[in-house]
């Protein structure tokens, strides 16, 4: 795992600020990807004065929102009538959650989507989906990736931090940065098991 988390940091690291901005774009997009990654190999630019902390900050804020619009577009027009959209559980328990919410508190159910892990990459679909304005979704989707980039930026950097200064800690932030990127989906998979199981008695 360590190997595998080493070369993908590589190759972003290779492509630089470009590389940063496409893996964001991937996230938004729905697809599985390990952005912290990006924010660790950011954090590295900016360490050696190659990049500072608001070019980072837009980097990855504006690659977030690309991937967004995409999403939104293709939920709004058409995938609601792709297949996989109701055989995927993932996507499927982030609906749910996503018609709760937008039960509750409207348009501000975009903001809220993208501070929650499970829900922020199929969020901006479901926002097509359920029909929000195009301002509306671009005023919380923005507002919200900016305050889940900021925390993330404070995170990663810390660890960044420890993993330069405290090489003995090496393994203990290692661990930190798999769960942060899997840990929760792993949680999520043991939490409905133990409900199944529950309702099953």
């Amino acid at each position: 795992m360590e190997n595998l988390y080493s070369s993908f940091s590589a190759l972003i690291a290779h492509y630089g600020t470009w590389g940063i901005f496409i893996l964001m774009v991937f996230e938004n997009l729905g697809l599985p990807m390990p952005t912290e990654i990006g924010f660790l190999v950011g954090q590295s630019m900016v360490s050696t004065s190659s990049l500072n902390y608001l070019e980072l900050f837009f980097i990855i804020l504006s690659g977030k929102t690309l991937g967004s619009v995409v999403t939104y577009l293709a939920g709004k027009h058409f995938a609601d009538n792709v297949r996989f959209m109701n055989r995927h559980q993932g996507l499927k328990r982030a609906q749910d959650k996503f018609a709760q919410w937008m039960k509750r508190y409207g348009n501000f159910t975009v903001f809220i989507s993208r501070l929650i892990g499970y829900v922020r990459p199929w969020s901006s679909y479901l926002a097509g989906i359920g029909e929000i304005k195009i301002l509306p979704f671009l005023f919380y989707n923005i507002t919200g990736s900016a305050v889940i980039i900021l925390v993330n930026m404070l995170f990663y950097g810390s660890l960044f931090s420890l993993w330069g200064t405290y090489e003995f800690l090496r393994p203990l932030v290692f661990v930190i940065i798999i769960f942060s990127s899997i840990g929760f989906w792993v949680w999520v998979s043991l939490f409905s098991k133990i409900r199944k199981k529950k309702h099953q008695i």
